[in-house]
């Protein structure tokens, strides 16, 4: 009798557990394009809090990612068009933030040079 209650205490342990992950590795994958006419857009993954940010127009501009948690922070990929940028940030869970892409034309500050009619952004949540 007593190997019977061990094994079922150890099964409901194990579902405790397999129910834990499950719901703590929850992953979402949002995508913003930029406006209409603008070759931009920006992923944001849950799990990991990863930025990606894709050119997707050979236009001459650099695609342009932005994350807004309270500050915006402006995420640069100059590498033209096909291309895209990684970044794996570490965000506050359970927040909600803004997810934006948009074009720009580098010129030597993170602001500098944004093409603004280009934004379009989100809200979106981390987990």
């Amino acid at each position: 009798m007593r190997k019977i209650v061990q094994a079922v205490l150890a099964g409901g342990i194990a579902a405790g557990i397999a129910l834990t992950s499950t719901a703590a590795y929850a992953d979402t994958t949002y995508t913003e394009y930029a406006a209409p006419g603008c070759g931009a857009k920006s992923t944001f993954k849950t799990y990991g809090d990863v930025l990606k940010v894709y050119d997707i127009e050979a236009d001459g501009h650099s695609a342009v990612g932005i994350i807004e948690n309270g500050t915006q922070y402006y995420y640069w990929n100059h590498s033209g068009n096909g291309t895209v940028k990684t970044w794996d940030l570490d965000l506050p869970e359970n927040r909600a933030i803004a997810l934006g892409a948009m074009l720009g034309d580098w010129q030597g500050t993170p602001t500098g040079g944004l093409i603004w009619p280009c934004l379009s952004t989100t809200t979106v949540s981390t987990s």
